[in-house]
């Protein structure tokens, strides 16, 4: 009896100092887990270090996180469902993925919607900022148990990359053209608008169909490109699709058991991490398409005047979005086209 009372004394004792440990300015203290599947050497990585550090500091210790990087504990597609079922708080996501739980992210594989240069991002941005933009994005989030934390890409829209120095200049040019995409049906009805072959193939798959032939080529943005070393040699850059669109996701339960303080710390913070990515993009995207220039490979970037008649063949893809995902896919598609030049 004595041995039993020790026991549950001690325990009381470690569960008392734990408390005072954990207790930050009156407050308890928050340990988040953050997952996310790339490597610590990429712009990814260092958008989270910086994201949590600022969080940490800012709630002075009350919110602090242990981030597990390069798929540690599962992969990708596995991220969403696991923060549903309390294993992990929150990850730092891609367009496609969060298109698996809600499709109407499906709206950054539209063509030539965003109106976006290698030196001028601010049109994503006045998207992600809006309430007919991201902030429809974040209310659909939140009905599926999730907290939009930020939007903050990682790189410039994709456009036709060919492993032939044969630079996509026209649409008769995609003509016969076996290219690679994630996914999707957006992707699929793509192809079949601008008359080109589709080809559905896994990241981890992408070089050996490359070297191998069994692709021309693929939809894939510049500093994706240069930082793998892709065997690429004819380039068109141009904003046909934006999959590399990254979001901040939280579970919404998570959120809502911080204080109000903290989720503002939360939300304000992911607001300055998505200016800061976009001016990254700026920087690096240029940077990658100059480098991939000085390897060899022939760029070339679609001009305002050709861009139109692109677009117009678009609309095709934007009504079958629509088609699919309802008021709130056109709601966001009205919103992006009114935000252009603002």
């Amino acid at each position: 009896m004595f041995e039993g009372f020790t026991r549950r004394a001690a325990r009381v004792a470690v569960a008392g100092g734990l408390a005072a440990a954990l207790m930050a300015g009156g407050a308890w203290a928050k340990e988040l887990r953050f997952v996310h599947a790339y490597p610590t050497a990429s712009q990814h990585h260092r958008n989270v270090e910086w994201f949590t550090q600022q969080v940490t500091e800012k709630t002075k210790g009350e919110v602090t996180f242990r981030v597990f990087p390069s798929a540690q504990i599962m992969p990708i597609n596995q991220e969403l469902p696991a923060i549903l079922s309390g294993q992990v708080s929150m990850t730092y996501s891609v367009a496609p993925v969060a298109a698996s739980v809600e499709p109407l992210w499906g709206i950054f594989d539209l063509p030539f919607l965003f109106d976006v240069k290698l030196d001028d991002m601010s049109h994503g941005q006045r998207f992600f900022e809006s309430e007919k933009g991201g902030g429809v994005l974040a209310a659909a989030m939140e009905k599926r148990g999730f907290k939009l934390i930020s939007i903050a890409p990682t790189d410039y829209p994709s456009s036709f990359y060919l492993t032939r120095p044969d630079a996509v200049k026209t649409m008769e040019d995609l003509k016969g053209l076996k290219i690679r995409i994630a996914g999707g049906r957006i992707g699929q009805l793509a192809g079949e608008v601008y008359g080109y072959s589709p080809v559905a193939i896994a990241g981890a798959e992408l070089v050996p169909a490359l070297t191998q032939g069994v692709v021309d080529g693929g939809i894939l943005p510049p500093i994706y490109s240069h930082d793998n070393k892709l065997p690429l040699k004819g380039l068109t850059v141009t904003p046909f699709a934006w999959p590399a669109v990254t979001p901040i996701i939280m579970s919404l339960a998570e959120f809502n058991s911080l204080t109000p303080e903290q989720q503002q710390v939360m939300m304000e913070t992911g607001s300055e991490l998505a200016a800061r990515a976009l001016k990254t993009v700026e920087e690096n995207a240029t940077a990658s398409v100059e480098a991939l220039k000085a390897a060899g490979a022939t760029v070339v970037v679609l001009g305002a005047d050709d861009i139109p008649a692109w677009r117009d063949k678009a609309a095709t893809v934007w009504e079958a979005f629509v088609k699919e995902n309802g008021e709130d896919a056109q709601t966001m598609l009205d919103e992006a086209i009114a935000l252009r030049g603002n």
